[in-house]
């Protein structure tokens, strides 16, 4: 039963591709091209330049410092989904294209614990190795967020940051810019380069490279799986954990 179900979603997948080189490329260029690049990295300045200026609003004129936060994060996130839809409509891409597609269940699920079990080794290595050379990583703004919150602040930070994240960042670091950039960079060239960009837009430097490391097993999800929804998963439970670890041990 389980096999005939893995049978069924593998050739949904194959049907899905083949009507999306069929339907969604014209004249041999990729949909998912060099327009859609650049404009998702002039979208990416422009939002992170309006987020200089709401920021500025936000903190000067709230006096509760969670609530700036929240705010803040709220209108990053509603900033990067208008983003999306802007390219999106603009390009006339499917959801399809953006990497929305069906995929196995099971192995979605073995694959983004396998991913996230290589993920933490790694992360706790670097951890130690950061320790063990004396340097502490300082608190970003979000662990004071999530540090000894109310029933209420724990849902709201659940939702914010382990389902509304994902599925954005998901949709624009992988189904956008590392598709965008696959067809010129080759697979995993674009892998790594839209994992440090992913990583390096968190402005966190201790914190860079245990996030590349992430990056790069999201997009490994995203080419094995030829879908964003194992990568949402991955970034869904990796972030999921850390709310749920700050929230307790603060």
């Amino acid at each position: 039963m389980a096999k005939e179900e893995n049978l069924g979603a593998e050739n949904m997948n194959r049907e899905e591709e083949i009507q999306f080189t069929e339907n969604d490329q014209s004249g041999g260029k990729p949909r998912l091209g060099i327009w859609v690049l650049v404009n998702v990295l002039i979208g990416i300045a422009f939002v992170f330049g309006c987020m200089m200026i709401v920021n500025r609003y936000i903190f000067i004129h709230v006096d509760q410092l969670k609530t700036a936060y929240y705010l803040s994060l709220l209108s990053s996130n509603i900033m990067f989904v208008l983003l999306i839809l802007i390219i999106k409509a603009s390009k006339r891409l499917s959801w399809v294209e953006l990497g929305w597609k069906k995929v196995s269940i099971r192995a979605g699920i073995i694959d983004v614990f396998k991913v996230w079990g290589i993920t933490m080794v790694i992360y706790f290595a670097y951890m130690f190795f950061l320790v063990y050379k004396g340097l502490t990583p300082p608190e970003n703004q979000l662990s004071q967020l999530l540090q000894r919150p109310s029933l209420l602040a724990l849902v709201i930070n659940i939702f914010l940051i382990a389902v509304a994240a994902p599925f954005i960042e998901e949709t624009l670091f992988r189904g956008m810019l590392f598709a965008s950039m696959r067809p010129y960079l080759g697979c995993w060239t674009a892998v790594v380069i839209s994992a440090a960009i992913f990583s390096g837009l968190h402005f966190e430097l201790t914190g860079f490279v245990p996030r590349f490391i992430l990056g790069i097993g999201l997009g490994y999800l995203y080419v094995k799986h030829q879908s964003i929804y194992p990568s949402i998963g991955l970034h869904a439970l990796n972030n999921l954990l850390a709310v749920v670890m700050i929230s307790t041990l603060s």
